[in-house]
């Protein structure tokens, strides 16, 4: 999802509420909150709703990793610790504090309880970026061209055996 466009994410908690987001801009690796108020949050189960953005705040979206000091995870709305929709970057543990209302979005807390477990995760890609095919050919490759790819295939428990494969000095791969 990482500098592909806009996206939905629609999270099952094991306890069964069903809710999430939609993220108008692309996502981006950094220690800032960014994004803006055409983001929304939104519930599908007791008391479903949607919640646009406000003006209260610029904290629209979020996602950050690999930082010592600042925390990592994937964060709608709120701000650090008490986000309208923060997701950690095992993608299993996350939170949705509102009480009484989160102030990015006016919304509340999404999940039947504050801290929740993931059953399921889906990103849907649904305004993808236009993107230049000169950019696109100079890009090339796949996940290994792409340092920040790895590590989050990393942090979600996928091992990147072929890692250190890159292309050797004439610019074809190591076999």
């Amino acid at each position: 999802m990482i500098g592909k466009g806009s996206t939905v994410i629609v999270i099952k908690a094991k306890d069964g509420s069903v809710f999430g987001g939609y993220a108008d801009e692309r996502w981006e690796c950094g220690t800032e909150w960014y994004g803006n108020s055409s983001n929304f949050l939104f519930r599908l189960t007791e008391g479903y709703g949607g919640w646009p953005g406000t003006t209260a705040n610029g904290h629209y979206q979020y996602l950050c990793w690999g930082k010592k000091t600042l925390p990592n995870g994937m964060g709608l709305g709120g701000q650090f610790e008490y986000a309208g929709l923060w997701m950690e970057t095992d993608f299993m543990h996350g939170h949705s504090r509102g009480g009484p209302l989160c102030t990015t979005f006016d919304s509340p807390r999404l999940s039947r309880e504050e801290n929740f477990l993931v059953d399921e995760v889906e990103v849907w890609l649904v305004k993808p970026l236009k993107r230049d095919e000169n950019e696109e050919a100079m890009e090339g490759g796949g996940v290994l061209s792409h340092a920040q790819d790895m590590e989050f295939m990393e942090m979600a428990g996928k091992k990147m055996y072929s890692k250190n494969l890159g292309p050797d000095a004439s610019g074809k791969h190591k076999a």
